[in-house]
């Protein structure tokens, strides 16, 4: 099959980023007046959408030739997305926090800047826009319908749980050994994305974990304004 090598931003980036955008924006929307029991069975259904994509794309690692490696869910949106996916199920909400500010800050990113090499019709490419989406449409439905919201301490919190896991993933990463990248600690992306604007590694992650910490911070900003207008 004959594809094209991606172009960020280009007229396919576009309108992939308008539909997705679009959905996971506008389904939440259309079903907040739903009784909790629909919210609840809605939920679920994400939940179990997050689960079989993330089956998936381990297969897919080795459908595309990919590292072995990449079959194992320590990506950054692998974790927010079953983090989101396991909310649904136990309504814990230092899962939702995480998912919040890991999804937001992480899927957003991934899908603006991909890290994928072919447009579509590769076989990669629905794969990684849909499951990065399912992320979103997840936190963006707890948000909306199900009235979930960060406070600043579950910001602190976030940090600091992330802190602790890329720790964990560094090691992970050596454990792994060639081929595993998880959270772009060893490498950057070999697509274009932000971080070509980084130093080479290891000195990137003195520019990448201050900007991380500033993004979550930089997501939560919309609630301090709307929290201080409130009491205003």
């Amino acid at each position: 099959m004959h594809t094209d090598p991606f172009i960020t931003f280009g007229v396919q980036h576009i309108i992939t980023l308008i539909i997705a955008f679009s959905a996971f924006i506008f389904i939440p929307f259309a079903i907040k007046d739903k009784s909790d029991a629909f919210h609840h069975t809605a939920g679920i259904s994400i939940a179990v959408l997050i689960f079989v994509h993330e089956v998936t794309n381990a297969l897919n690692a080795f459908t595309f030739g990919l590292p072995w490696q990449e079959a194992v869910p320590l990506h950054l949106c692998d974790m927010s997305a079953i983090s989101i996916a396991l909310y649904f199920i136990y309504k814990t909400k230092i899962l939702f926090n995480c998912a919040f500010f890991w999804g937001i800050g992480g899927a957003t990113m991934a899908m603006l800047t991909p890290d994928i090499d072919y447009q579509f019709p590769h076989a990669e490419f629905v794969p990684f826009f849909y499951g990065h989406a399912l992320v979103l449409l997840g936190v963006f439905f707890a948000v909306i319908c199900l009235k979930e919201r960060p406070f600043f301490s579950d910001v602190n919190k976030v940090v600091v749980i992330s802190l602790v896991l890329a720790g964990v993933i560094y090691l992970a990463n050596i454990l792994l050994g060639e081929g595993a990248n998880f959270w772009y600690l060893m490498d950057k992306p070999e697509a274009n994305t932000i971080m070509n604007f980084f130093p080479e590694p290891p000195y990137h992650l003195l520019v990448t974990t201050p900007v991380a910490i500033s993004v979550f911070y930089l997501i939560y900003l919309p609630y301090v304004i709307s929290d201080a207008l409130k009491k205003s």
